[in-house]
């Protein structure tokens, strides 16, 4: 077992409040979102920075990833049965009849990701020449050994990460606010809970009706979709988690759902105004239930609206 590989077995955790879903269908919760969010800014820092020194700006990522547990986790899973002896042996040949030096990168994700993580921490150990390493097996004569190694090697890990954790690339600061603030607003709310899961809420079932017409109106579009892709299969299968949650009366669960739903639908354009709808309503009734009892008739009428 490689050295990298011991470090993370070390940080793994498993508990959640973000749910993602793995290729097999079983779901995996992501204990904070926000620091997965942040690691991959830092791999655009990486991406986009300008003559800098590759060894420090790997030491400053690995440090910056012991703290991300749900990252650890993956990449432990990852790192599962590699050889990196093996790895390195077909990634990095030379012939010797041409003198030419190859570079033959595994397309899997899992294995690409563990062949990335073991040259970053090879890199900042110095176990590996960072200068030798461009020099030999990078020079390109479109782009510099530099830029070509973060193409080959850190892009395709930030994408592998992404695409796991449905986080789009291009994720900036103020996404991350933004998220940040709607996770507050959802701990917020689920404060309110305990107070009332023992007994049946008012209007309730009203809720539940109108947020499964949305989700409905999801399906109805997601149908006419020609083009699928990963992104368009989770919003169904967030859509599809909404519903039943809904249908087993768990309000907390059909609140926190709808937040993943709002997260991962930016690219379904056409869904957006049906998912911020079913945002409205939650917020609104979470309104309704915090309403003084004094007011609790008025309030009753107001969310009601024409019934009764």
């Amino acid at each position: 077992m490689c050295e990298v590989e011991i470090k993370f077995q070390k940080k793994r955790q498993k508990c959640g409040l973000f749910a993602i879903k793995l290729e097999n269908g079983e779901v995996m919760e992501t204990k904070n979102i926000l620091e997965v969010e942040n690691l991959v800014i830092d791999l655009n820092d990486i991406l986009t920075g300008k003559f800098f020194d590759l060894k420090r700006r790997l030491e400053k990522f690995l440090a910056s990833l012991t703290e991300c547990e749900d990252v650890l986790d993956f990449l432990a899973d990852c790192l599962v049965g590699f050889n990196e002896e093996d790895a390195m042996a077909k990634t990095f040949s030379f012939d010797r009849k041409s003198g030419m030096t190859k570079i033959s990168l595994p397309s899997d994700d899992k294995e690409r990701l563990a062949l990335s993580i073991t040259i970053f921490d090879n890199i900042a150990s110095d176990k590996m020449n960072a200068n030798q390493l461009l020099e030999t097996f990078f020079q390109d004569g479109k782009m510099t050994p530099i830029q070509n190694f973060l193409d080959k090697i850190v892009r395709p890990f930030r994408d592998a990460i992404c695409k796991h954790f449905e986080i789009a690339s291009d994720i900036s600061v103020m996404d991350v606010k933004k998220h940040e603030q709607e996770l507050k607003q959802l701990e917020k709310q689920e404060e309110l809970e305990p107070e009332t899961e023992q007994e049946e809420l008012p209007h309730q079932g009203e809720l539940f009706e109108e947020i499964k017409k949305n989700c409905q109106q999801i399906l109805g579009l997601l149908s006419f979709e020609k083009k699928r892709d990963d992104f368009l299969d989770d919003v169904e299968f967030v859509t599809n988690a909404i519903m039943k949650a809904c249908e087993n009366g768990d309000l907390m669960t059909v609140n926190a759902l709808v937040i993943g739903l709002n997260y991962i639908s930016k690219k379904f354009k056409n869904a957006r105004h049906i998912v911020e709808e079913m945002k409205s309503l939650i917020l609104d009734y979470y309104d309704f239930l915090a309403q003084p009892a004094e007011n609790a008739d008025l309030a009753e009428e107001d969310f009601g609206g024409e019934d009764g």
